[in-house]
């Protein structure tokens, strides 16, 4: 499953910082962040797309501003570096603004957003101007002490996700809603290993969330890996405790169905998310993804574009 909620919590702050970690470079892409100056607000520019007749469904491009949900969790602190690295113009929210600027650092194209996606009033001014969001976040599968303070599956999952699908539809500035869902979620009835891990109702909240962004009118892409490998370890499961990698398995395995069982890198499901921005033709599509033998695709635009398509067909 995911990692663990990001959005709940505290009362919102949005605070532009300047550097991501010392050194870290900023890939200029077409209309890249070069000259912005910290603090202000700029409205993002709208790229357009030959593949889609809605003028808000446009591929997301290098300069363009991306709210990260979650972006203290294991994939959201992987996606927020990958994105301000590419040149894209970062809202990273999370519940805690000084545990994002612990784990994120600073950089002049981050902005940390403190907010709680239970409570969707804190989300307006988070998502205004954000030409897309990625949503991260999620929590964990069995009670804990993180369930507190409204944390449990489908109050963060499931009612926070609708929050945030809900906050971008009234801002109709997003082109793109990426959302980081499970496998599972069309499984748990059918025996385990789902049927246990649904248990407390995680895979049901993720899959009521699925429907709900699908059925918005929202252009989005939604990424259903296995489990999580690879740091950060920030959930609380066997690969968390036992540290689990993905070593070789560089490779990924990518289906339209609802069917793969494999472990999958964070890092994979990060950059799937990034690939889940780059192209248009990606856009309304629902995929599983896990990690397998292989050198991969790693952050080739092209690489990725030749396996979605495959994928595809």
């Amino acid at each position: 499953i995911g990692d663990p909620a990001e959005g709940g919590g505290s009362q919102r702050k949005m605070k532009p910082v300047t550097g991501l970690a010392r050194g870290a470079g900023v890939r200029r892409g077409r209309r890249a962040g070069a000259g912005r100056v910290p603090g202000r607000t700029m409205a993002p520019p709208h790229a357009s797309s030959s593949s889609s007749s809605s003028s808000n469904a446009a591929v997301v491009v290098p300069g363009d501003t991306v709210l990260v949900a979650g972006a203290t969790g294991g994939v959201g602190q992987i996606l927020t570096k990958k994105l301000v690295e590419r040149g894209y113009v970062v809202r990273a929210l999370s519940r805690s603004f000084s545990k994002s600027i612990e784990l994120l650092g600073t950089h002049p194209n981050l902005t940390h957003v403190e907010a709680d996606i239970t409570r969707p009033e804190t989300l307006v001014d988070g998502v205004r101007g954000c030409r897309a969001v990625c949503c991260t976040t999620g929590t964990t599968a069995f009670p804990t002490l993180r369930w507190l303070g409204k944390n449990d599956p489908d109050t963060n999952t499931w009612v926070g996700t609708r929050n945030l699908v809900d906050a971008c539809r009234e801002g109709k500035e997003c082109g793109r809603f990426v959302f980081v869902s499970s496998a599972g979620v069309k499984r748990y009835d059918a025996g385990p290993p789902y049927s246990i891990l649904n248990a407390f109702g995680v895979l049901v909240a993720k899959e009521k969330a699925e429907t709900y962004l699908a059925n918005s009118g929202m252009p989005y892409t939604i990424v259903r890996p296995g489990r999580l490998t690879d740091a950060p370890y920030t959930s609380y499961d066997l690969n968390t405790l036992m540290k689990g990698e993905s070593g070789e398995r560089r490779e990924v395995n990518l289906s339209l169905e609802e069917e793969l069982d494999g472990e999958t890198s964070r890092a994979a499901v990060a950059e799937s998310c990034v690939q889940s921005l780059v192209h248009a033709f990606m856009e309304n599509e629902t995929f599983s993804i896990e990690s397998v033998l292989g050198e991969g695709p790693e952050t080739s635009d092209e690489e990725w574009a030749s396996r979605l398509r495959a994928m595809r067909m």
